[in-house]
């Protein structure tokens, strides 16, 4: 990858490891039963219930792709009574997604096999690397928090 610094050489190479850790988990986690969903599906069910994410342009923004590709991707999780749009009460010429019974169900079982695959590889860390690998991603996160909001202004 080119890196000669001390510094990229060490940023290459946690950008690495991230991407190696990346596609393992991603295919251990699409060898479940309960993922017929495409990742992206996957990824719209985790935004509308786990980050109250609720209008198609906010999911668009946060998926990076296009509001009427949202909206058939909802259209097809309406028909399995996975997502539904209801009219949102603080502004009726607008509409929310929500979950579906069929979605809460898939998603109690997405969360149960991300966090056993999760659990499978970390158990096996002892606890002050465990508490170093959380902290420093806890540092990371504010870091690209703070920096999207500056992007924005």
């Amino acid at each position: 990858m080119g890196c000669s610094v001390d510094i990229n050489k060490i940023i290459c190479e946690i950008e690495e490891r991230l991407v190696d850790i990346s596609l393992t988990f991603n295919r251990e986690f699409g060898t479940g039963y309960e993922n017929s969903l495409s990742s992206n599906q996957q990824l719209m069910l985790f935004l509308v219930a786990k980050k109250n994410v609720k209008h198609v342009k906010d999911l668009a923004y946060h998926m990076n792709v296009s509001a009427s590709a949202i909206s058939q991707m909802v259209a097809k999780l309406e028909q399995m009574d996975i997502i539904y749009r209801e009219i949102d009460e603080s502004n009726r010429r607008s509409t929310v997604l929500k979950m579906g019974k069929t979605g809460l169900d898939l998603l109690k079982k997405i969360d149960e096999n991300r966090s056993e695959i999760t659990n499978k590889y970390l158990s096996k860390m002892n606890e002050q690397d465990l508490v170093e690998i959380r902290d420093a991603f806890k540092k990371l996160h504010q870091i690209v928090i703070e920096t999207e909001r500056g992007d924005q202004s």
